[in-house]
């Protein structure tokens, strides 16, 4: 581990991706409780009005997502990822000083927070497309897995930094320092533009709906990918709302507020950084089926907060929930970035993302209701034994069995 570290740190435009990662990832850490418990305190707010904001942060990100992949493809990918976290990072410090003077509103956060999401469906084609321009091939999973471990240790600062800012000044102090931090990654990753490329345009140039359609077959050619990303819908829907609504809620109601919501998202976020850490040494001739039975921690974490309210346990369940999402996260960006050619990926990779979140908006607008109407220890019970099915249905594809690890041929 630490011999790849010391190599990739000695490029300077790994570093800097790296370090702006880093910082990102504080903010991302406090942002979901902040935005959670700052809808929650809003006057009269119920499940079903998380589930609104939520909804509408997520769902621009499924409509825009591959004209997000398209756009990543035909500019320098890390100016695509630059300007878009400085421009939402303005939008995040609005929604904070918003909630800070009181004037913030269901409909107001809900605006943002489909802003918010049009910003990160640019964000994340791009992203996911910046690393194969910047370090060698045979690099790729280490690259992946430091990333992964940097960001999640961020995570981890800035969740339980979250839970205190909520619960002692406020959730818009909590959502400004949130914005600082896109605003500081965005200008970082902007300074990486000359790494990638403009794609010229002319008469004979293809035209978004071509290049559209050439991601779609290169995305719909690999039943690997395809099986993969069809059950991430289901998963991504069950997840998203346990993340953003039903947690929150059950932490609210049931367990204590913000601080051990945060308390449990850190051990989840602290699993993740120990799934890093094991995807950089576990190089598995079958990395799709292991990582998709290592999704059974995911189960247990859900299962577990649905049949006990002792946080100690529900956070041992939710650091192995954490464990199992970021190895199968860095095996399955590997994969993807391996199999799939270079110039393409932006555009696979907005299918992947818009495939596994096409489900997501809906499982946020009706977990509010759900859990009002059943309790969110029934809720999270159900969602748990539909993860286990769709587990199963993957698994039994055989393109995603026969899958092999780094450096398997693209016709797979």
């Amino acid at each position: 581990m630490l011999t790849d570290l010391k190599r990739l740190w000695l490029m300077p435009a790994f570093r800097t991706l790296l370090i702006a990662r880093i910082i990102s990832n504080l903010g991302n850490g406090v942002a979901p409780i902040a935005l959670a418990f700052g809808v929650l305190g809003l006057d009269g707010a119920t499940p079903t009005t998380l589930s609104i904001v939520m909804a509408a942060q997520l769902g621009p990100m499924v409509l825009f997502m591959l004209f997000g992949g398209v756009l990543a493809d035909r500019f320098p990918r890390a100016m695509v990822v630059g300007l878009s976290d400085i421009f939402l990072s303005a939008f995040v410090i609005l929604n904070g000083v918003m909630l800070i003077n009181g004037t913030a509103t269901v409909l107001s956060l809900a605006v943002i927070a489909f802003i918010s999401g049009s910003l990160n469906a640019l964000w994340w084609p791009a992203f996911a497309g910046m690393i194969p321009e910047i370090v060698p091939e045979e690099n790729l999973q280490s690259a992946n897995s430091v990333i992964g471990l940097g960001a999640n240790t961020a995570n981890i600062t800035g969740t339980v930094a979250g839970g205190i800012i909520v619960a002692g000044i406020g959730a818009g102090w909590a959502l400004v320092a949130d914005g600082i931090s896109f605003f500081i990654a965005g200008i970082l990753v902007f300074t990486l533009r000359s790494f990638g490329k403009t794609r010229e345009q002319n008469e004979h140039s293809p035209t978004v709906f071509q290049d559209l359609a050439h991601g779609w077959k290169e995305f719909s050619s690999r039943s690997w990918v395809v099986a993969v990303v069809a059950g991430y819908s289901v998963i991504a829907m069950i997840f998203e709302s346990v993340f953003a609504v039903v947690g929150p809620v059950h932490a609210e109601q049931v367990l204590g507020g913000p601080k051990p919501w945060s308390w449990i998202l850190a051990a989840l976020s602290a699993g993740m950084v120990a799934g890093v850490l094991v995807s950089m040494k576990v190089r598995p001739r079958r990395p799709l089926v292991v990582g998709l039975v290592a999704q059974i921690g995911v189960v247990v974490w859900i299962f577990t907060m649905g049949v006990t309210n002792w946080i100690p346990l529900i956070m041992v369940s939710a650091f192995f929930a954490g464990i199992a999402l970021d190895f199968f996260m860095v095996l399955w960006q590997t994969a993807m970035q391996s199999n799939i050619p270079r110039e393409s990926l932006s555009r696979v990779t907005s299918y992947d993302a818009f495939g596994s979140l096409a489900l997501a908006p809906f499982g946020l607008i009706v977990a509010g209701p759900i859990t009002e109407r059943f309790g969110s220890e029934t809720t999270l019970i159900a969602m748990s034994a539909l993860f286990v099915v769709v587990l199963a249905a993957m698994l039994a594809v055989p393109g995603v069995r026969h899958l092999q690890g780094q450096n398997a041929e693209l016709s797979q």
